[in-house]
């Protein structure tokens, strides 16, 4: 049973809601001078921390961000809150600032205010019920209701779409034009019209029974979710590429799926007004969405480390 009154951590310390305060200061908060990453918690395990923590250490040592945290460290600290919020299932996201400083271009540590950064990990406890909708009949007769977002992607030439970073205001910006059109999702392309990634994850078309999603080179997030996906595909002997895919390739496919961490392989089925196969959840994505069910509460079986080598 997950805890009322949750339990974060905060630098080095556990804490709860009301104590869990940074400065107005943070760099985050004035420039979305950090990163963070959502993990998923499923049968009291972290799902694919390994993979998460990887990606979190690639982003932070681009940035130039040391919070001095060893791995160990970081799987310690998502167990404790695991534990401390009596988790069976939920979601983490876990942040990390630069720390605190006042002016955008003096980031250097001898010029913060305080240049040790601000660690945060937020439980989010409770989503069974929530994962159990996605796949329930009447998901699997309606689907999601898709639109094309106004704005391209922001070029990894601007901001690396490899860091999972805090500057989401395409994002935001994206959810509003989903929310203007009473859409469920956005998807978005980039300036030569090819497909990206949705506005908070990946996208998935199955043409023929093969799998395709857009290449990591077209400025999206190489998902943690989209990567097991993948290899849960081909493990199971099935085609999977990763190509440019416009809108009319994207519209005239059998089936499509977004996928994040939470949520996993749900089906769209309009696009544009455009009826996606026969408007309803196609085998290939029930398939996938079962097989990563089944993964999670394998890898939960085992502690929460992955169930084989290429996970």
């Amino acid at each position: 049973m997950a805890n009322n009154d949750p339990i974060f951590f905060l630098n080095g310390n556990y804490v709860r809601e009301d104590e869990a305060k940074v400065s107005v200061f943070d760099r985050c908060f004035l420039y979305g001078d950090g990163l963070f990453e959502g993990v998923a918690v499923w049968e009291s395990h972290p799902f694919r921390l390994d993979a998460h923590l990887d990606r979190m250490g690639a982003g932070l040592r681009y940035l130039r961000i040391e919070p001095d945290l060893s791995h160990q460290d970081w799987w310690e600290i998502v167990r404790q809150v695991i534990r401390r919020n009596e988790m069976s299932d939920g979601y983490l996201r876990i942040q990390v600032s630069r720390g605190e400083g006042i002016s955008s271009i003096r980031w250097e540590p001898r010029l913060l205010r305080n240049p040790k950064p601000n660690v945060v990990v937020i439980p989010v406890p409770g989503l069974a019920s929530y994962y159990a909708g996605m796949g329930s009949q009447s998901s699997e007769d309606e689907g999601l209701s898709a639109i094309v977002v106004s704005r391209p992607r922001i070029s990894s030439r601007s901001i690396p779409s490899g860091i999972k970073h805090c500057n989401y205001l395409d994002s935001v910006l994206g959810a509003m034009d989903v929310s203007d059109c009473g859409a469920d999702i956005g998807l978005a392309i980039d300036e030569q019209g090819f497909l990206t990634e949705g506005v908070a994850y990946n996208i998935f078309a199955v043409q023929g029974g093969k799998l395709v999603t857009p290449p990591v080179q077209r400025d999206l997030l190489p998902g943690i979710t989209r990567q097991v996906i993948l290899d849960l595909h081909r493990a199971a002997g099935g085609e999977a590429e990763e190509r440019d895919i416009d809108l009319f390739a994207l519209c005239s496919a059998d089936e499509v799926f977004v996928c994040s961490t939470l949520k996993f392989a749900e089906p769209v089925t309009m696009i544009g007004g455009r009826v996606i196969g026969d408007g309803r959840r196609g085998p290939v994505t029930r398939k996938l969405h079962d097989m990563l069910i089944k993964e999670m509460s394998e890898e939960a079986r085992n502690g929460g480390k992955e169930t084989r080598e290429n996970g």
